[in-house]
């Protein structure tokens, strides 16, 4: 009898989630449905645009960081491994952070200092690739990690999600004003002082790619890497990716990465 209540209510959630696509409740609609099969810490839906910053749409259940999010919005989401992947090609689907973060991801300063505090210790997101460039993402966090079952739960979802993403970008009127465009701080970062491929490994140690990652995806040798990596932290006047972290940070108008 139970699981007869909890399929009704299911279904319940999902026809207000459908009736308030293209209104300003649609969100929380989604994520509480969601809520009904795998508990969600907090979510955030934002829109990134093909020119300009990032803009938040709505936020469930985050905790009260105004900095933190002041920081994401203005150019942190730069790091951000979803965004990064959507960037370079990861088409329209559902997608856990396993799968999209480079392989030293959990050791750099957007984890540590911003990523753990703010998302917590886990997220997966439903990423939705628009015409003209921009991506529709809904982010999911958890205090732990997702367990198989619930990851499961959510891809099963997916094919309705995003759909229903689709369908509520498409029923938005035009807003009368647009965020006006921003400097992109990553292509920008040490523009002047480093050189081209030096620019190019700084952009990679801020994401979390290992010095063999980077070698692979560059198709240069460690070594090279290395070396690279010593001129940049001498040119930049630093001697850790802490420091470097620092500076980009700095690049973005904040004194620190806020927690």
């Amino acid at each position: 009898m139970d699981s007869l209540f909890l399929e009704a209510a299911s279904h319940t959630a999902l026809a207000r989630a459908i009736e308030h696509a293209g209104g300003p409740r649609f969100w929380r609609q989604l994520v509480l449905l969601l809520r009904q099969w795998v508990p969600l810490d907090n979510a955030l839906a934002v829109h990134f645009p093909a020119q300009g910053p990032a803009l938040a749409l709505d936020e469930y259940d985050a905790a009260p960081a105004p900095a933190a999010s002041a920081l994401y919005l203005d150019g942190l989401y730069l790091l951000d491994p979803f965004y990064q992947a959507a960037r370079e090609g990861l088409g329209s689907g559902f997608y856990h952070l396993e799968e999209v973060a480079p392989d030293h991801f959990r050791q750099t300063e957007y984890y540590l200092n911003y990523f753990h505090d703010h998302v917590l210790e886990d997220e997966v997101q439903y990423l939705l690739q628009l015409p003209g460039n921009s991506v529709l993402s809904l982010s999911l966090g958890m205090r732990r990690r997702f367990s198989a079952t619930e990851l499961g739960k959510l891809t099963l979802c997916s094919p309705w999600v995003l759909a229903l993403l689709g369908q509520h970008w498409a029923r938005l009127a035009p807003t009368a004003s647009q965020p006006a465009p921003v400097a992109n701080a990553m292509a920008h970062f040490g523009e002047g002082v480093l050189s081209e491929r030096e620019l190019e490994i700084a952009r990679l140690i801020l994401r979390g790619y290992s010095s063999k990652a980077m070698a692979e995806r560059l198709g240069i040798s460690p070594e090279t890497i290395k070396a690279h990596r010593r001129h940049l932290y001498a040119k930049l006047d630093i001697s850790s990716q802490p420091e470097l972290f620092s500076r980009f940070i700095a690049s973005l108008g904040f004194s620190e990465a806020g927690s």
